[in-house]
C-alpha cells in the first residue's frame, strides 16, 4: 500500500515546499503577516505531521504569520537514512527560519516537539522570541511496558508493523491520546481514520519513528538538566491536557518550575493533544 498523505483543504492555499538543512521540507505557510511580530512556528510531536495543527492554524493567523512544517523523516518532508536526534530537528528548524528569512520565531512545540524548541532555545536562543510548551517535553517518570519493547530492534518494529492488519486496529491506536476521540466533530475522526493508516504503511516514515524515539531515550528523555531549563530567559507558557493519559499533567508541573518564570496552564477536557480536541482553547493561550 502506497500512503498519500493527502492535504487538508482548508491548508492547500499554505501549502509550500523548500530545502533546509540539505532536506526537503514539506510545510504550511500564511505568508507574511501586516504586523512586524516574530511568526508562529508550529512543531509537531513524534510520529505526527504538520497537519496535526490544522484547527490551530487558521486561528493563529489572525494575529500573524504561522508556519507548521513536517520535521524531516515524517510526512510528507525528506526521509534521508541518519539519526533522527533532536539536534537535527533543531539545526533543520533553525535552517528553515534563515531558508525564510526570519531572525525570530515563537515555537509551540507538541509533546517531542516542545524538546526540539527546547534544544533550539538552547543552542540559537537568539531565534527565539518565546516558547510555548504543549504536553511535553516529560520531566522524569519510567517508560511503559510498550515503550520498552519499542527500544528492542526489530521487536518495536514488528509491534508497530501488526497495525497493517487492520485500519480499525490502526485507529484504536490514537485513543489513549484522546481525552475522548468520540467526541471530535465526525470529519475530524475521518481524517485521523486515513492519517493513521497512512503513517502505519510507510516504511520511511517508521524508520524514522524509532530512530527518534531511541536517540530520545539515549538522551534521557528528551528533557535538558535542570541546571539547562534553570538558564533559560525566553518568556514561556507550559500547557497541558487535564486528561493527558501519555504524559500526566504532574509532568508539566515540574517543568514548568524549572524554567524561571514559566506559565502553567491546564486545558479541561483536552488528552495529550489539545490543539486538536480543544483548539480554539489552545490559540487562546498562545495569543494572550
Amino acid at each position: 500500500m502506497k500512503p498519500k498523505f493527502s492535504v487538508p483543504e482548508t491548508l492547500k492555499p499554505y501549502l509550500r515546499r523548500t530545502q533546509a538543512n540539505g532536506v526537503d521540507i514539506f510545510l504550511y505557510d500564511s505568508g507574511p503577516a501586516l504586523a512586524e511580530e516574530p511568526p508562529f512556528l508550529l512543531i509537531h510531536g513524534l510520529g505526527d505531521d504538520a497537519d496535526s495543527w490544522r484547527r490551530v492554524f487558521p486561528l493563529l493567523m489572525r494575529r500573524g504569520r504561522v508556519i507548521a512544517p513536517d520535521l524531516p523523516g515524517f510526512g510528507r518532508s525528506g526521509h534521508p537514512r541518519r539519526a533522527y536526534t533532536l539536534g537535527f530537528f533543531a539545526k533543520t528548524l533553525t535552517a528553515l527560519l534563515e531558508r525564510l528569512e526570519l531572525s525570530q520565531a515563537v515555537l509551540v512545540g507538541s509533546s517531542m516537539g516542545g524538546a526540539v524548541a527546547l534544544r533550539m532555545t538552547l543552542r540559537w536562543p537568539e531565534r527565539v522570541a518565546r516558547l510555548v510548551l504543549v504536553g511535553g517535553p516529560p520531566m522524569g517518570g519510567r517508560p511503559s511496558k510498550l515503550q520498552l519493547l519499542f527500544l528492542i530492534p526489530g521487536q518495536g518494529e514488528r509491534l508497530y508493523n501488526r497495525l497493517r492488519a487492520s485500519q480499525e486496529a490502526a485507529y484504536e491506536s490514537l485513543r489513549p491520546y484522546y481525552a475522548n476521540l468520540e467526541a471530535l466533530p465526525a470529519e475530524e475522526r475521518a481524517f485521523l481514520r486515513e492519517r493513521v493508516w497512512d503513517r502505519v504503511w510507510s516504511d520511511e516514515q517508521r524508520r524514522a519513528f524509532f530512530s527518534a524515539f531511541r536517540w530520545m531515550a539515549l538522551e534521557r528523555l528528551w528533557t535538558p538538566s535542570a541546571a539547562q531549563l534553570a538558564s533559560l530567559d525566553k518568556p514561556t507558557q507550559v500547557v497541558w491536557g487535564e486528561q493527558d493519559g501519555i504524559i500526566p499533567a504532574e509532568a508539566g508541573q515540574r517543568l514548568a518550575r524549572l524554567i524561571p518564570g514559566a506559565r502553567f496552564q491546564v486545558i479541561p477536557g483536552a488528552g495529550h493533544l489539545p490543539h486538536q480536541e480543544r483548539p480554539e482553547e489552545l490559540a487562546q493561550l498562545v495569543l494572550a
